[in-house]
C-alpha cells in the first residue's frame, strides 16, 4: 500500500471510529456530571428525596380542587350527617346540617379510614362547633370548610395517599 494512501486510510478510520467514540464519552460524562442518570452523578439523592416530600407536603396542604377528577381506583366513603349547634349571638339556636364525602386511593384506605372515623367524626365535631353562621357565608365560606376538613382528615388519617379528596355533599344553615 503506497505512503499516501495509508494516511487517507488513517484519517478516514480515524473520523469513522475514533470521532463518534469520543463523542459518546463526552456525552456520558456530561449526563453523569449534571445527575441525569438516575442513582449517578453528583446530585445528592438524599437531599433530593427531602426535596421532594416538602414538596409533595406543601401541595397536599391544600385541598385540590372540587371538579378534580378521580383516579380509576378511587372510592367514595360517606360521613354521615353532622348536625352541629353554630356559636351565634342570637337567642334562638343556628344549627349546621353538613354531609360530606371523602375521596380515597383504593380498599386498603377506605379500611383504614373506616378504622378512624369516630376520630374523624370527633374532630370535626370540634371545628365545626367553632364556627359562626358568618364563618359559612357564600363561596368563600364554603372553600374555607372544605380546606379545613381537608387538613383535619389529612391530620387523622396520616397518610399522604389514602385521601385524594374531600367533597361537600349537604350543607344547611338553619
Amino acid at each position: 500500500m503506497p505512503l499516501y494512501k495509508r494516511g487517507f486510510f488513517m484519517k478516514k478510520m480515524l473520523i469513522i471510529f475514533l470521532l463518534p467514540l469520543v463523542l459518546l464519552v463526552g456525552a456520558g460524562a456530561g449526563a453523569f456530571f449534571f445527575g441525569l442518570i438516575p442513582g449517578l452523578g453528583t446530585g445528592n439523592t438524599e437531599q433530593n428525596e427531602k426535596e421532594q416530600a416538602a414538596k409533595e407536603a406543601a401541595e397536599r396542604a391544600i385541598v385540590p380542587k372540587a371538579y378534580k377528577k378521580a383516579s380509576v381506583l378511587s372510592l367514595e366513603y360517606w360521613i354521615d350527617d353532622f348536625v352541629i349547634n353554630l356559636q351565634t349571638e342570637r337567642p334562638k339556636p343556628v344549627f349546621l346540617l353538613l354531609t360530606f364525602v371523602l375521596i380515597l386511593s383504593g380498599e386498603e384506605a377506605k379500611s383504614k379510614v373506616q378504622l378512624l372515623e369516630p376520630r374523624i367524626r370527633s374532630a370535626a365535631n370540634i371545628f365545626l362547633s367553632s364556627l359562626t353562621p358568618e364563618d359559612l357565608d357564600g363561596y368563600d365560606g364554603i372553600t374555607m370548610l372544605r380546606q379545613e376538613l381537608w387538613v383535619l382528615v389529612n391530620k387523622v388519617v396520616k397518610d399522604t395517599t389514602s385521601v385524594e379528596n374531600v367533597q361537600i355533599l349537604k350543607m344547611t344553615v338553619k
